[in-house]
């Protein structure tokens, strides 16, 4: 998951901690993994939406006593009196709610829904530090719930070194070429209808290929001879995919970060994206930005990529450079030193 991806990032990039102990609170498909061997660890059996989880949190840190604890998921920070910092890396549940943007049942889409928002005010409300992914959050939670400025950190994160040097596989998707490429899940935040719109409007110009598990939301897109599900597909195989993709197109109405188009980016691959959230912020010049909801506008700007070699070639090396400014060596840094001033 992200959060995961995040979470494994920031340990693996931590500077040294002379000084300071450090103890790991990780499930239990993570107690062997290897770029967590460096610290101790203490297994947490519950997972993170699970009432459970709150007390569990609580009798572990109980055990382990804390001076400073760092969540990197807001959702388990209730219960805990102590001294801590917590990352909020969307607010995504906030502005795409309702019962069409969930699996569950409506009854219990709304009591999760009403907890969410308790213990995520309780998050912001009593941390000692806030971080977040971009500049956009950091301004929608003083707007929201007018919390000091001073108090929120923005830590951008980054391409893994480990993606960005891995070799393409020899998978070869059986897709009629040119075609776009989008990762990511179904849910309706991500505005998936209004890409398969476009690519219908372009009439067998170009394809798409979704890179995505199947779920209930699939039967929402419309079934057409240009649209491809790939599936999920590993680091390698999905690298093999953009290599021979014509362009990345990420139409998400609300992203955290935008982690998936950075990382097309680094792999070499022109980015289209709706001009919507945090996308503009991250990106900059590196792409080709569309109206989120306007399909005849993204179907223009795919044929834009197509017809242009160009502006194509542009973007590739945009895009390249616009990956490299983001660091997870710099993130964690950052991290590092707000740890230092919570408990120095």
């Amino acid at each position: 998951t992200g959060i995961g991806r995040y979470t494994q990032n920031l340990i693996a990039n931590l500077p040294s901690a002379s000084g300071f102990r450090v103890v790991l609170v990780v499930a239990p498909e993570c107690r062997d993994e290897p770029s967590l061997a460096t610290y101790p660890k203490m297994v947490a059996r519950f997972h993170p939406y699970s009432p459970l989880a709150q007390l569990e949190m609580l009798f572990l840190f109980i055990k382990i006593r804390p001076d400073l604890v760092h969540f990197t998921h807001s959702a388990i920070t209730a219960l805990w009196p102590g001294k801590y910092v917590v990352t909020i890396h969307d607010f995504i549940k906030h502005q795409s709610k309702g019962v069409g943007t969930t699996t569950q049942t409506p009854l219990m889409y709304w009591i999760n829904y009403l907890g969410f928002l308790f213990v995520n005010w309780m998050s912001l409300a009593r941390a000692k530090h806030i971080f977040v992914p971009s500049n956009y959050w950091k301004n929608y939670i003083h707007k929201k719930y007018n919390i000091p400025p001073a108090k929120v950190s923005v830590t951008y994160e980054a391409v893994s070194d480990t993606f960005k040097y891995l070799q393409p596989s020899a998978y070869n998707p059986r897709i009629p070429k040119p075609f776009v490429v989008h990762t990511g899940s179904l849910y309706p935040h991500k505005n998936i209808p209004v890409l398969v719109s476009a690519v219908e409007k372009l009439g067998g110009k170009v394809h798409l290929a979704l890179v995505c598990a199947r779920s209930v939301f699939s039967s929402r897109i419309p079934h057409s001879p240009y649209i491809h599900f790939l599936g999920r597909l590993s680091d390698a195989d999905l690298k093999a995919v953009y290599k021979k993709a014509l362009a990345y197109v990420f139409p998400s109405l609300i992203e955290g970060f935008g982690l998936p188009g950075l990382e097309a980016m680094a792999a070499g691959v022109p980015v289209i994206a709706a001009e919507a959230s945090c996308l503009l912020e991250i990106y900059e010049d590196a792409a080709l930005y569309f109206d989120p909801h306007n399909p005849t506008d993204l179907a223009g700007k795919i044929d834009l990529i197509l017809a242009d070699v160009q502006l194509r070639q542009e973007l590739i090396a945009r895009g390249k450079s616009q990956a490299r400014k983001y660091s997870w060596v710099k993130m964690a840094q950052q991290t590092w030193q707000t740890y230092q001033g919570k408990l120095l």
